[in-house]
């Protein structure tokens, strides 16, 4: 189990984190969501000792100030941006982390899990974006830890590195706890089974993933004027810049770009603030 009690974190006077309390059960998948600059990846760092907190943070028990080793043994943490040395291969560095850890260098069968077994002996300077986080999730796991955190996991990863990704987690439901930090929301629902909102800082929402399953539409914008007949479910976003503005449901879409072709049309990710929005009513 995680245990967060009162945790708080300031930086250059700025309060980062306020007051935070919050568990995560044994075997239990959350997800930390919010903009940008809530406070998710400090929060994430607070487990594995790389910024100063006032407060208690707990691992199976332990408290992560007074036995850091402890608690980082039972860790495997996958930062945002990964960091290895340039000139070792993916074999070496994974090789490597089993070393420090205490055991014996076999990279063969985690590089093969993480999809990485043709990739073995590029240097990490070679590695595109997606093999760096494919590499950094075979790290995390080195020693089998009870206990994996990951921040924007699903940076830089492909449509096939994605359902990797998905496929792992999805593995890891009830065998492992595991904490994943995102500014993004779609899609999470298959990750997790529990979101927990924060918002400056603080925990504003605390939900079961199910409540993203509402989530998934897309935003539609098209010159103006705007379309006459649509379905019922899509409804006007704005209208500014001489464009409409349509939000609209994943299982409309098709049909949505059918009854405006022939017309320009952009589609994009709506803002995770306006997501928000709507879970937290």
């Amino acid at each position: 189990m995680i245990a967060w009690r009162s945790v708080t974190v300031r930086y250059r006077g700025r309060v980062v984190l306020d007051q935070v309390s919050l568990e995560v059960p044994s075997g239990q998948r959350v997800a930390l969501v919010g903009p940008n600059g809530a406070g998710k990846t400090t929060l994430l760092r607070t487990l594995v000792g790389l910024v100063p907190y006032e407060g208690t943070v707990e691992v199976d028990g332990l408290d992560a100030r007074l036995e850091p080793v402890e608690v980082r043994r039972r860790i495997g943490y996958v930062p945002q941006l990964m960091s290895f040395p340039q000139q070792l291969t993916a074999a070496e560095v994974v090789a490597l982390a089993q070393e420090l850890r205490g055991g014996a260098p076999d990279p063969a069968p985690l590089l093969r899990e993480a999809g990485l077994t043709e990739h073995a002996r590029k240097p990490v300077r070679e590695l595109s974006g997606g093999m760096l986080r494919r590499l950094g999730v075979a790290v995390a796991q080195v020693g089998d830890p009870p206990v994996l955190v990951l921040d924007e996991p699903t940076s830089y990863l492909d449509r096939g590195g994605e359902a990797w990704l998905i496929q792992w987690l999805q593995a890891a439901a009830g065998k492992k706890t595991v904490v994943v930090a995102s500014h993004q929301l779609r899609g999470l629902d298959r990750l997790v089974d529990r979101v927990v909102v924060l918002d400056q800082g603080r925990v504003v929402r605390d939900l079961g993933a199910e409540r993203l399953r509402a989530l998934h539409w897309l935003e539609v914008v098209v010159p103006l004027p705007a379309p006459g007949e649509l379905p019922e479910e899509v409804r006007v976003l704005a209208r500014r810049n001489g464009a409409v503005h349509l939000q609209v449901p994943d299982h409309r879409l098709r049909e949505v770009l059918h009854a405006l072709e022939g017309r320009p049309v952009e589609v994009h990710e709506p803002p995770v603030e306006d997501l928000l929005r709507e879970v937290l009513g």
